[in-house]
């Protein structure tokens, strides 16, 4: 029994020492370790489950904006309008098409209404979004910053809204590479009936999907966390997001089709992929940053947190002393006392 034990704790002490060895052989191993270690210490799936909750709730105006920006066109072309209301009635379940009409009608008609809320409702979320998302990468970086109470929600809805034109530019850069662009640049070469043709479209489509998706990461990775970093300390952590980021896409589509095949999907619809890709979002990003904070080339950048620990307390024992009396104060008691024996002598004679 005892030898099986040794040969145990030995296989155990080897499988470290080799561990320790491929850690000091392979770089990129051990910065995939710390990491992930940084990630934990920090406690990135807090900061992931808060960044994901707050998103969802910035959507919310920012659909209204979307809606109000929307009724804006359609009121001044009443033909797509109605072309649109038309194509919407008629795939509605019956008994419904009517209400979305309505509900059209409605959206355009007070499209301004809708938009000023909207636009006030994305300005506040939006802030604490940014806010959640500025201070989960910045924890990554070894600690919180102080920043100044108002000026910081300033800059917050700046750079809300600057994140959100790059984000628009980066679907449209998207969604060209995945329109018929390519197809038709193969048809005006002839080559459209080729056989490798739709492999092609389709690399294409990826390559333009991850180039897109780079220079909204490493835009994300050197301008959200609050420390001094250059822009190309963070290319190799947005390419390496922008690669995840597909992945996600492609196997996450997957995943999600199966979930809402199931019982929860058909109750609760889309808000389950929408909750599952908005936490993948939101880990996939606090692991770039605690990855770019990790590579030896941005340690001169980690940030310092201020010690919060109060000031020691010194407890010492207080003695509480009784004065003395004073003399006037004895010799008022003494004649008390003896008036006092005067009368219960006389009482008792009596």
């Amino acid at each position: 029994m005892s030898s099986v034990v040794d040969s145990a704790k030995g296989t155990v002490e080897r499988a470290k020492s080799g561990f320790a060895a491929a850690r000091e052989r392979w770089t990129w191993l051990e910065h995939v370790i710390q990491t992930v270690q940084r990630y934990n210490d920090r406690r990135g799936n807090l900061y992931a489950a808060s960044i994901s909750f707050n998103g969802i709730l910035a959507l919310v105006p920012i659909v209204m904006v979307v809606f109000a920006i929307a009724g804006f066109v359609l009121a001044s072309q009443p033909d797509l309008l109605d072309d649109l209301q038309r194509a919407v009635v008629e795939n509605m379940p019956e008994g419904l098409g009517d209400q979305v009409s309505d509900l059209i009608d409605s959206a355009v008609d007070q499209r301004a209404a809708v938009g000023i809320v909207g636009l006030v409702g994305a300005a506040f979320t939006g802030i604490g979004w940014i806010s959640g998302v500025r201070t989960g990468m910045t924890e990554m970086w070894g600690g919180r910053v102080n920043r100044n109470p108002v000026m910081s929600k300033v800059w917050d809805l700046v750079t809300f809204a600057l994140l959100g034109i790059a984000f628009a530019g980066t679907m449209a850069i998207t969604a060209l590479g995945n329109s018929g662009l390519t197809t038709e640049v193969l048809s005006w070469v002839g080559l459209d009936d080729a056989a490798w043709a739709p492999a092609v479209v389709r690399t294409v489509a990826i390559v333009v999907s991850v180039l897109a998706s780079w220079l909204l990461f490493t835009f994300v990775m050197s301008r959200l966390p609050l420390v001094q970093l250059p822009f190309r300390n963070t290319m190799k952590a947005g390419l390496l997001t922008a690669i995840a980021f597909e992945i996600v896409k492609t196997v996450g589509g997957i995943y999600l089709e199966s979930v809402l095949n199931g019982p929860a999907g058909v109750t609760f619809g889309p808000i389950i992929g929408l909750l599952v890709f908005a936490y993948l979002a939101s880990r996939i990003v606090l692991y770039a940053a605690a990855w770019c904070a990790t590579d030896v080339a941005n340690e001169p950048y980690q940030v310092t947190e201020e010690d919060e620990t109060p000031a020691p307390v010194l407890v010492s024992p207080n003695y509480q002393v009784s004065p003395a009396p004073r003399p006037t104060t004895l010799v008022a008691v003494a004649g008390i006392g003896a008036a006092a024996s005067a009368v219960v002598g006389w009482l008792m004679r009596r």
